[in-house]
């Protein structure tokens, strides 16, 4: 009886431990075969500095979209909120940017088109929450609404004219560096820590769980559904205006078709991190180390001159691999 408690004991641990680190050593693993194949290139602290600044952008947007994965939703609407923020703040916060478009964005001050264009994101994100909670319209259906619907308010603002001249501040910002690496990079590890704290220190963070995997548990405990889901939007939608932010210091443009696939990668990011996209399981860890290992596995590839189309069957057996392991692993009976 021992015998067989001990086992059932180390399966759990077992099964516990590959839940909550799975990603991660497969990271570990995977930057040591990385730097070996590409004989110490992939560790160069150049190349290393590179890959995270490459993952700042998404991997603030996929904070954002864990949030509300976890408390189970899913927010299409972030690279729409991203683009139009970007367009506010950049637009409006510069007087040669707002001549060139002809006044449909008029100059407000650099500091008022950033808080514009925060609000603005934070509004976005909060509207996703009422019509979740308060209409009962499902997440899919509302964010992909929300998406078009931004598609045709930044169409209308820009004409379809990009933002190439913002205020010279976005480029500075990009290029700072401390401690050698670009700013950005500090601002996406510590907002990663910040969520690590909300999501796994606070009561806030265990109503996210409880509500992801049952809100009809989470409503007869007293827990308010509406206010955590409005919340997760909302935090959902802020993200997704600081990601704007980063992506005009890093890219000194934005235009209407600048999404391109990071709607796909944030989702990407989350599945091979291990959390679920049906509520209820993974964390910040998970998200993070989810942008990290698809960011390196990019990376890698661009060393060794892959092909483009042979990097998106990889990645997309990848991430068939990764929700194969987790689902196998979430759903494992002893």
């Amino acid at each position: 009886m021992n015998v067989y408690t001990s086992a059932i004991k180390g399966h759990l641990s077992s099964r516990q431990f590959w839940q909550e680190n799975g990603t991660i050593a497969v990271l570990v693993i995977f930057v040591i075969l990385a730097s070996i194949a590409s004989q110490g290139m992939f560790l160069r602290p150049s190349n290393l500095a590179t890959i995270l600044y490459q993952a700042s952008i998404i991997g603030v947007l996929v904070l954002g979209q864990a949030i509300v994965v976890i408390a189970g939703g899913i927010d299409l609407s972030v690279v729409g909120i991203l683009i139009l923020s970007a367009v506010i703040m950049g637009g409006a916060g510069s007087e040669q940017q707002s001549m060139m478009m002809l006044g449909a964005l008029p100059y407000i001050g650099f500091w008022p088109a950033i808080f514009l264009g925060g609000a603005v994101a934070g509004l976005s994100g909060l509207l996703n929450g009422f019509m979740v909670t308060k209409l009962h319209i499902p997440a899919f259906i509302t964010t992909l609404a929300t998406a078009l619907l931004l598609s045709g308010i930044i169409l209308l603002v820009t004409g379809g004219s990009p933002i190439n001249y913002p205020d010279p501040f976005f480029t500075e910002f990009g290029q700072a560096k401390l401690l050698g690496l670009p700013a950005p990079i500090f601002v996406f590890f510590g907002l990663g820590i910040v969520f690590w704290w909300i999501v796994n220190q606070t009561s806030f963070g265990k109503k996210l769980y409880a509500v992801g995997a049952s809100e009809r548990a989470s409503h007869y405990s007293g827990i308010s559904v509406i206010k955590v889901r409005m919340a997760a939007f909302t935090i959902s939608g802020l993200c997704a205006g600081l990601a704007g932010f980063l992506f005009l210091s890093r890219t000194g443009y934005i235009s209407y078709a600048s999404g391109g696939d990071l709607l796909m990668s944030t989702l990407a990011a989350l599945v091979v991190g291990g959390v679920s996209l049906a509520g209820g399981i993974g964390g910040t860890k998970h998200a993070i180390s989810g942008v990290l290992l698809l960011a390196s596995l990019s990376n890698f590839m661009n060393i060794m001159l892959i092909s483009p189309y042979v990097q998106n069957a990889v990645n997309g057996f990848v991430i068939l691999i990764a929700v194969s392991v987790y689902s196998h692993i979430n759903t494992a009976k002893v």
